[in-house]
């Protein structure tokens, strides 16, 4: 529950990264400095609620779906927070009651959570104190402004009481104590502070693939290319900084830390030393923004002192508190942070007077110059914090989903957005055909990762520099991906950019085969399955070739059948492989693995949501839209996630060895795949059916919007019907009905308008999704105490809600 949540967080990060973008200059900055703080409280709020309250069950769920649909409209109302749109709805005070609600219904919960647990007079300090003071701050900003002189600038006074109300907030949590902070489930509170880590991490790669837009247009160079790598490097090193040493060193201190003092770390270590470090990446972001912006000699002229300001000061600020988090939390200090930040501050007056790829160049050398100290001059340091966090990354890397295959899922959710950009680039039956066949092979790219990921379970040198290989060459993909089927001019054949990677990534994931092979019967089937991918190989090139030819609708067709019999072949090399192959050592880092890709396809689709609305004046209509779509995307989660994902985990470790293998193929590489495909044609259908909406005049096809909206809703129930026939034999009649009746909806409300079409849609899935889950309340209750948690650790909460 708490990751469908995150799922907002992402769309929010990105919003801030464009607000700043967008009003580029020191105020602009203030701003979205601004707005971040004031989201890290927010994210705080329910962190405090999870580490206390299972979220998953009774009614605290719906309330959950209501904060994250306010989350999402405080995403959509950011770049309008500190400025009033004519024609449009109060942007500030919009942003103001969306971002005061959403904090109030997470203090309400743990209020009632926590009454009668003792402290009342703490909680109330703690709690309420902090929040009422810092809303009066928010209100005053949103409100005063509008009744100032002309000659007074408002948007000044209006930012400096925002911040004020973000200032408030935290003093006022440092001042008042942590009578409100109780860590129950140090795991869980850790993890989640991992993940907004990674969430904001994975904003920045978001903003390196759309540097230039999200349109998939402008043609793309070696400079291009280039500065990517180079930025993929910086994140890629700041990511590795963070969960080779520090995050585990804080979490062993407070896992040792007496109960009476640990929410006081638990305070100071994770509430207020991640939040610089959030600011830090975001302004990371912006920068290689800018820089990635910058690399053509027509936009050189946007690069300038303050992007290089902002680049290097998100680095040297991320790095700063990496320092004081490990000061706090182990007493001690790494060594190699210490030098990265000062070459930082003495190559700025060096990097003012360079290009762009150059700064982002020199910006990495620094950064790999902090691994390469690590590894040789501060050696011994380096190995005396290794050895202190042993304990907790051994037990880290014993089970559930690593950081590195988490840095991975970053760049696909990056690679599933450009597929949405490719449909919207060829928007007919044959371009979406042609995307779900892109889409096809990046799935069997992840699913072979996750494999690997499952049966070799290593933290080396090797292992990070492999998964970093494989994150490049996908970011590469992710951005030929809108140019698969065409050569624009101008720039590198975007058709032989996206197959030269798809082949290489594939030669590598032979040879890993061949690898853990480590008997004849399995490398036979190796060399059998070397037949389909060779095929599928050979196919994508003749389909890169077709579409290097001029434009015609017969190359166009040829293209798309060549593209969609390579997918074919692909699919069919699993089964070629036999099932020795599909040794799955951990069957919970397994069901993770596709419980998170699930969650990231629905996140995609919030993405996509938010993109439709963006830069649109907010409207009465839109509110309502984006409210009924979070009722959507909530019933569909709610379809898997209320109780097939459990019975699928439990079935998974309760089957013998050679049936879990077939199990693992069948039921999450094969059948989790078209729920994938649904949740991306609904994805691309609701960002047109939102435009329409937003703005009704734009050029726009209706037609293919619907058509998609509910194919895509019926390929998704239908995959996870199947999935749980796979898992229980037996066939839920009351879902199916709900298909029959949303297929029969389909030509019969194609001719309304999109908001009625949209609205009648979630109304039958919502209640359809509903009434099943009343009528297996029995299964539900068996439910009731899960195994620890599929993505976090296990936290067991003081007072379940009910």
């Amino acid at each position: 529950m708490e990751l469908f949540l995150d799922l907002v967080f992402v769309y929010a990060f990105l919003s801030v990264t464009d607000l700043m973008a967008d009003e580029f200059r020191l105020e602009g900055l203030l701003q979205g400095v601004t707005v971040v703080l004031l989201l890290w409280r927010a994210w705080t709020s329910y962190t405090v609620v999870g580490n206390v309250v299972r979220l998953r069950w009774g009614v605290i769920r719906p309330v959950m779906f209501g904060a994250a649909a306010t989350m999402l409209l405080i995403g959509i109302a950011t770049p309008v927070a500190f400025t009033d749109r004519p024609g449009a709805l109060f942007g500030p005070l919009i942003f103001v009651t969306a971002f005061v609600l959403a904090r109030l219904v997470a203090l309400l919960i743990l209020t009632f959570a926590r009454w009668g647990a003792g402290n009342t007079r703490g909680l109330a300090l703690g709690t309420w104190l902090p929040f009422c003071a810092s809303a009066v701050f928010l209100v005053c900003g949103t409100l005063l402004p509008r009744h100032l002189p002309t000659d007074v600038d408002a948007g000044s006074i209006r930012l400096a009481l925002f911040f004020a109300a973000a200032v408030v907030d935290f003093l006022g949590v440092r001042a008042v104590g942590v009578g409100s902070l109780r860590i129950v489930s140090v795991p869980h509170w850790t993890e989640r502070h991992r993940l907004i880590v990674l969430i904001a991490l994975g904003e920045t790669i978001i903003s390196i693939g759309t540097s230039r837009g999200l349109i998939g247009g402008p043609p793309i160079t070696w400079s291009v290319l280039g500065g990517s790598a180079l930025s993929l490097i910086v994140v890629a090193v700041l990511w590795w900084r963070y969960f080779d040493i520090t995050g585990l060193a804080a979490e062993q201190a407070l896992e040792q830390d007496p109960t009476g003092s640990r929410s006081v770390l638990g305070r100071s270590a994770y509430s207020l030393l991640h939040a610089p470090m959030i600011v830090g990446l975001v302004l990371l972001a912006l920068g290689l923004k800018r820089a990635l912006s910058s690399v053509e000699p027509s936009t050189a002229h946007r690069w300038d002192r303050l992007s290089v300001f902002v680049l290097f000061g998100g680095a040297l600020l991320y790095l700063l508190s990496l320092a004081a988090l490990e000061r706090r939390a182990i007493g001690l200090l790494g060594r190699s942070p210490i030098l990265g930040m000062v070459l930082i501050i003495a190559l700025v007056p060096v990097a003012v007077h360079l290009p762009a790829t150059a700064t982002v160049g020199l910006l990495a050398a620094v950064l790999v110059s902090m691994v390469l100290a690590d590894l040789t001059l501060f050696r011994r340091r380096h190995r005396e914090l290794h050895e202190l966090v042993a304990p907790v990354a051994a037990r880290a890397a014993g089970t559930g989903v690593t950081p590195k295959e988490l840095f991975l899922d970053l760049v696909v959710v990056y690679a599933f957005i450009q597929v949405t950009v490719l449909m919207a680039r060829h928007p007919s039956a044959v371009g979406v055909a042609q995307g779900l066949a892109v889409l096809t092979l990046l799935w069997g790219t992840w699913c072979v990762n996750t494999l690997f990921g499952n049966t070799l379970r290593s933290e080396s040198l090797l292992a990070r520099l492999t998964v970093l290989l494989i994150v490049a060459l996908t970011l590469i993909i992710g951005i030929a991906i809108p140019q698969a089927l065409e050569h624009v001019p101008g720039g590198l054949p975007g058709p032989m950019i996206v197959v030269t990677c798809f082949i290489t990534l594939r030669l590598l994931h032979l040879a890993g085969f061949w690898r853990v092979a480590h008997h004849d019967v399995a490398r036979r089937a190796v060399r059998r399955a070397i037949v389909p991918i060779m095929a599928a190989m050979i196919l994508l090139l003749l389909a890169a070739l077709a579409t290097s030819r001029p434009p015609n609708p017969g190359t166009d067709r040829l293209a798309a059948g060549l593209w969609l019999a390579a997918a074919a072949a692909e699919l069919a090399s699993g089964y070629l492989l036999g099932l020795r192959i599909w040794h799955v050592s951990s069957a919970k880092h397994w069901i993770d693995r596709h419980e998170l890709i699930i969650l990231i396809a629905l996140g995609q689709a919030i993405i996509s949501t938010g993109t439709a609305v963006f830069d649109r004046p907010i409207s009465w209509p839109i509110v309502a839209a984006v409210a009924v779509n979070m009722i959507l995307l909530s019933s569909l989660w709610w379809a898997y996630f209320d109780t097939d994902a459990i019975v699928g985990h439990r079935t998974m470790q309760a089957t013998p060895s050679r049936q879990r293998r077939a199990l693992a193929r069948d039921a999450y590489t094969y059948l989790h795949l078209p729920m994938i495909v649904g949740l991306m044609l609904l994805a691309f259908g609701l960002q047109h059916l939102l435009e329409l909406i937003a703005h009704p005049s734009a050029p726009a096809h209706p037609q293919l919007a619907h058509a998609t909206v509910f194919a895509g809703v019926l390929v998704y129930l239908l995959a996870n019907q199947a999935f749980w026939w796979r898992i229980r034999h037996n066939v839920r009649r009351l879902r199916l009905a709900g298909i029959l009746l949303i297929a029969a909806l389909a030509p019969l409300t194609s001719a309304l308008p999109p908001p009625w079409a949209l609205t009648i849609l979630t109304a039958v899935i919502a209640a359809t999704i509903a009434t099943d889950s009343r009528r297996s309340i029995d299964l539900r209750r068996q439910l009731r105490e899960p195994p620890p948690s599929a993505i976090l650790a296990d936290a067991r909460p003081i007072k379940p809600l009910t």
